[in-house]
C-alpha cells in the first residue's frame, strides 16, 4: 500500500469515528460549524471554498448527510475528507492511533 492510500485509509477511519461521536453527542455539530466559520474568518477566500461551502451544507443537513457524503468510497468523498472540519471531534491521541493502524495495514 502506498503512502497516499495509507492517508486515505486514515482519513476514512477518522471520519467514521467523528460520525460516531456526532451520533453520541449531537451538540458537537456546533463545534464543527464553529471551525468552519473560523476558517472562513481567518483565511478569507481560498480555492477550497467550494468544499467548505459543501461542508456548511452538510453540517446544516446533519449527521446522516455528513456520513453519506464524507464516508462514501468515492473520489469526491476523499477530497471532502482532505478539507474536513470533523477533525475537531477527534483527539490528537485518537488521530495518532488511527494513523499507526493505517500504517500497520500496509503490506
Amino acid at each position: 500500500m502506498n503512502r497516499q492510500q495509507q492517508i486515505d485509509d486514515f482519513l476514512l477511519e477518522m471520519h467514521r469515528l467523528a460520525v460516531a461521536r456526532l451520533r453520541a453527542e449531537p451538540a458537537r455539530i456546533a463545534d464543527v460549524a464553529a471551525l468552519l466559520a473560523r476558517w472562513r474568518a481567518l483565511n478569507g477566500e481560498t480555492r477550497s471554498d467550494a468544499y467548505r461551502d459543501e461542508w456548511n451544507q452538510l453540517v446544516a443537513l446533519g449527521v446522516e448527510a455528513i456520513e453519506r457524503e464524507a464516508c462514501a468510497p468515492t473520489e469526491h468523498a476523499a477530497a471532502l475528507r482532505n478539507i474536513s472540519p470533523l477533525s475537531v471531534l477527534v483527539t490528537q491521541q485518537e488521530r495518532g492511533a488511527l494513523l499507526r493502524a493505517a500504517r500497520r495495514a500496509s503490506p
